[in-house]
């Protein structure tokens, strides 16, 4: 009988958890929203970052470049 209380409880404890969690995803997007519609669009005209060896980007995977000695 300890055994299948125990299994029990252990259901009720994990609906708990998982019913919390979806009461607190539910009250954070009820009360921060995010905007259908930017209030302010990109220029479709701007210019696009330079893709040579001073831009910023991708350099997460890339080979660091060993001095020659």
């Amino acid at each position: 009988m300890d055994k299948i209380l125990g299994v029990l409880l252990l259901v009720v404890y994990i609906a708990a958890i998982v019913g919390l969690a979806a009461a607190i995803t539910y009250a954070v997007v009820r009360i921060f929203p995010t905007q259908r519609t930017p209030s302010k669009p990109d220029e479709p005209g701007s210019p696009t970052p330079p893709r040579g060896e001073e831009s910023l980007g991708g350099k997460l995977f890339r080979r660091a470049k060993r001095a020659a000695t």
